[in-house]
């Protein structure tokens, strides 16, 4: 069989192209045909064709498309499968044209970075040939294909601007003129696509052309962005009006000399998300900003979602930054693991951008300056995982314009340069969302008010929603209400789920307190009080105000506390469950026992 999405939806079985007319089975074939392979849950389905607008009889209508798509063709149905959750449509690799283009990209991407210009070229033709118009022209779009359609565009646009500068490489400049002049019409604002056509009419020999391209491109953006080119652009026209000698065409060979690698670092983001808007929408818009090199830095207590807002944040604005995203987990809150040293992180960045590992710089301030060159002239997304302080940060933040760096930790980086962004609980809605798509539709629709219940155990802390709905996942026979009823055990044992675990979470904070605050965490645990205040807390400590008052900034700074006032504080459930659970005794005692019990 034969699926696709770049152009008009497309299915072909045995060379018969398989009738989808409706509008909304179009939807839904092309929601199936994306998730690769996965089964994909009523609820995003219903979500994707109806939006917000849903129908009472939403279910019943989506068994309809399904059962029409079934009918269209024998194999076609036998490949459609009813999931637990919702439904799963089975694709070969090679079926699939996403995945042809995807492939071939990647292929052309090594031949660039060996420095094979020609099987570059040979592998982007064929990418590039899998394209017969926009993707998922003729479907109707729900958020997630919408967003899907997005990321295609923008991988057919690098693709093809890869293409030009591995056909420069070969001496094609007019095909890349040729190629490049209605793409960077349709495009504009695309700086990369201008940098090559401008380059390819200087070689050859139309220098004036090469300037109205460079005028063109900043009337453009300064009508559209307010902005003016960036330095790659600026660079080019005065390399090309003092007719400098490393533009001319390179020698020709077997494998002639392309562009710089282009890192692709980032992560998947999260498969569910939800709330979160503003916070996204202010990392978001932070780091397209260019009026330098952004520094957005994301904080709140563990586990409380900031990987998954930045991973969000990253992927939204990866087409902003064409040459390319770099990432590091720097494990400043990595239970039993030190932090990862600056300089480990600059060694790793440095042989992505292409640095050979023996002429890696000895020194730490070496490498640090040698990161800054190379991305001087550079549109490249850092994002940076669990910081542990702004030491360990500073030496790995690009200073070039274009450039942008995320940062995520559990204390507030108030020394660093930039756009501090909190995060606090979920709202009630959102996790009941969140634990909607995961349990799915029907489950949901049987019990919804345990559904309420669990929600609330998870008091909208996003490793426990995670865990929850990886619970609900791996145990579909379970109903929610006896999930509900383990979790009201309250037993720290009872979060957990595979690789999640809400005892380590939380152990990576506790590890890095003092004596005091953690005998003071402990105490306060104990309690069960909603709101605290520095006089208990130095009546339980036995000691007197400033000392309760600094344990309490400390553990504040850990976010195993949250201040509420200016001297009264609350502790999260899920914080006092794990304290309540810790061994008694001496607090270096306690912590010792606690890591060798794997908390």
């Amino acid at each position: 069989m034969r699926f696709r999405l770049l152009g008009p939806l497309e299915i072909q079985a045995g060379g018969r192209r398989v009738p989808v007319a409706a509008d909304k089975q179009r939807t839904v074939a092309a929601a199936l045909l994306a998730a690769r392979g996965r089964a994909v849950p009523v609820a995003a389905l219903v979500n994707e064709i109806w939006g917000e607008h849903v129908p009472a009889s939403a279910v019943p209508n989506l068994r309809t498309y399904v059962m029409r798509l079934r009918r269209g063709d024998e194999e076609l149905a036998a490949r459609l499968t009813t999931a637990p959750t919702g439904y799963l449509l089975r694709v070969e690799p090679d079926e699939l044209d996403v995945r042809v283009f995807e492939e071939a990209t990647r292929q052309g991407r090594e031949a660039m970075a060996e420095g094979d210009a020609c099987t570059a070229v040979s592998a982007f033709d064929h990418a590039l040939a899998q394209w017969r118009g926009g993707a998922l022209e003729d479907v109707r779009l729900g958020p997630a294909l919408n967003e899907l359609a997005q990321a295609l565009a923008e991988q057919f646009a690098r693709t093809v601007e890869d293409h030009a500068t591995a056909a420069l490489a070969l001496g094609d400049h007019r095909e890349v003129v040729d190629r490049l002049r209605p793409f960077v019409e349709r495009h504009p604002l695309r700086e990369r696509a201008h940098a090559r056509l401008m380059l390819a009419l200087y070689r050859c020999g139309d220098v004036h052309g090469a300037i109205r391209v460079f005028q063109r491109a900043r009337e453009v953006l300064r009508e559209e962005l307010g902005v003016d080119p960036g330095g790659e652009l600026r660079g080019l026209l005065q390399s090309i009006v003092s007719r400098a000698p490393e533009l001319d065409t390179p020698r020709p060979g077997p494998a002639a000399a392309v562009s710089r690698p282009v890192p692709r670092q980032l992560p998947p983001g999260p498969t569910v998300f939800v709330g979160r808007s503003a916070e996204l929408g202010r990392t978001a818009a932070a780091l397209r900003a260019d009026t330098g090199p952004a520094v957005v830095a994301i904080h709140g207590p563990a586990g409380i979602g900031k990987s998954a807002l930045a991973l969000r944040a990253a992927h939204a604005v990866a087409d902003h930054f064409p040459d390319g995203q770099l990432y590091a987990d720097l494990q400043g809150a990595r239970s039993g693991l030190r932090p990862l040293p600056s300089r480990a992180v600059l060694g790793r960045f440095l042989r992505a951008l292409g640095v050979d590992r023996h002429r890696l710089p000895k020194s730490e301030a070496e490498a640090a300056a040698l990161l800054q060159s190379l991305l001087a002239e550079r549109r490249v997304l850092v994002l940076l995982d669990n910081a542990a302080d702004p030491s360990q940060v500073r030496p790995l933040l690009p200073a070039g314009p274009g450039c942008a760096t995320v940062v995520t930790s559990r204390s507030v980086l108030c020394t660093l340069d930039a756009e501090q962004v909190g995060l606090g609980e979920l709202g009630h809605a959102d996790v009941v969302r969140a634990l909607a798509l995961q349990a799915g539709e029907a489950r949901v629709a049987r019990e919804p008010e345990a559904l309420g219940a669990v929600a609330r155990a998870c008091g909208g802390h996003a490793l426990a929603v995670r865990i929850v709905g990886a619970r609900l996942t791996e145990r579909p026979d379970l109903p929610i209400a006896r999930l509900g009823e383990r979790l009201e055990r309250r037993r720290l044992a009872e979060w957990c789920s595979g690789d999640l675990d809400l005892r380590a979470c939380f152990a990576a904070s506790y590890e890095t307190l003092s004596d005091t605050a953690a005998t003071a965490l402990r105490l306060l645990a104990a309690r069960r009080s909603a709101d605290l205040d520095v006089g208990r807390v130095a009546v339980l400590l036995g000691s007197d105000a400033p000392t309760a008052e600094a344990a309490l900034d400390e553990l504040v700074r850990a976010r195993l506390l949250d201040a509420v006032g200016e001297r009264r504080f609350r502790m999260h459930r899920l914080v006092r469950l794990y304290a309540t659970e810790l061994p008694s005794g001496d607090p270096r005692t306690t912590r010792t026992a606690a890591f060798a019990y794997g908390v």
